[in-house]
């Protein structure tokens, strides 16, 4: 069995322009890795060509450096390290939210939980670690510190 949205131009609309976001990402993505890695080659490359007396030599060392500076700072953004949600608790609304970064480095809101229905939480190991209802860990990020902790201890009086 199949299920269709009831309104087949939403589906295809917000498909086209998911699509068309995650394409731009990806063209950014190209160029920094094309342009970073140019600029790494031309850093090493310009030292095939023999340069005439000292000035010319320092100005070329300058250049260099620079153009390998630029070209790691490039080719280093593409690195994707941040992987782990953020959460955030609101105490007025009592929800837990987890906030992911998607590859173009903007926030998306990953899921909503009510802290009442929450079965577990668990501040142990200078780590939150919460479960849902049926069990299934939803969460589970490292605290800086002990004054997080403490906070956190505050806000989820169920947290062991």
């Amino acid at each position: 069995m199949v299920a269709f949205p009831d309104s087949p131009n939403t589906f295809t609309e917000d498909r086209l322009s998911r699509d068309r976001t995650s394409a731009g990402c990806a063209l950014k993505r190209g160029i920094k890795m094309g342009l970073g890695t140019a600029l790494l080659m031309a850093a090493v490359g310009m030292w095939a060509v023999p340069a005439g007396d000292a000035a010319m030599q320092m100005i070329k060392l300058f250049v260099s450096v620079l153009m390998l500076g630029l070209g790691l700072m490039l080719i280093s953004a593409l690195d994707q390290a941040e992987d782990m949600p953020e959460v955030h608790l609101d105490t007025l609304n009592r929800q837990l939210r987890v906030v992911t970064t998607d590859a173009c480095g903007n926030l998306r809101l990953r899921e909503v939980y009510d802290l009442d229905a929450l079965s577990d939480v668990s501040l142990e190991g200078h780590a939150l670690t919460a479960c849902d209802a049926t069990g299934q860990q939803i969460v589970s990020i490292p605290l800086p510190d002990a004054e997080t902790e403490k906070t956190l201890r505050g806000l989820l009086p169920q947290a062991a």
